[in-house]
């Protein structure tokens, strides 16, 4: 449930809308359809529009940059700190069994971070793609014929 200072803000963001126009030649105001023209130049006498106009809204006012591609290498190169903190917490903090068994089993336990953090990063990344759109949802129940 959104507090009252949300409320407020959404409203706000509801009573006003910015739009982006230039005065011509004659001294009418003009609209843009296009916020930047071809030719990459502002006109002299464009108004700026008010702050926060430019921007799409997402949730919270933020808009997140697209998660990259899930690989692999990228998936080891994120689990090494992970395999480095899992090896020296089973071999130097858990002295229950013998080096040779606590070694093999951080290093088995290091090697699994490396399918996690794949997994995870296309997670993510299928979860935005659902967002923007350019995922096709998949249902969940089989159709019946």
């Amino acid at each position: 449930m959104p507090t009252r200072k949300q409320k407020r803000r959404r409203e706000k963001d509801r009573r006003h809308e910015y739009e982006y126009v230039y005065v011509d030649d004659e001294g009418q105001e003009v609209e843009v359809d296009d916020p930047a023209p071809p030719d990459g130049k502002t006109p002299k006498d464009a108004k700026a529009p008010a702050k926060g106009a430019s921007k799409a809204k997402g949730a919270g006012g933020r808009t997140r940059p697209e998660p990259p591609e899930p690989t692999w290498s990228r998936a080891a190169r994120r689990a090494v700190p992970w395999q480095v903190g899992i090896f020296v917490l089973v071999v130097f903090l858990l002295r229950s069994g013998p080096l040779v068994s606590r070694v093999l089993i951080g290093i088995l336990y290091g090697l699994l971070f490396i399918p996690m953090m794949y997994l995870t990063d296309r997670m993510v990344r299928n979860r935005w793609l659902k967002q923007q759109g350019a995922l096709p949802q998949k249902n969940k129940r089989p159709r019946r014929p």
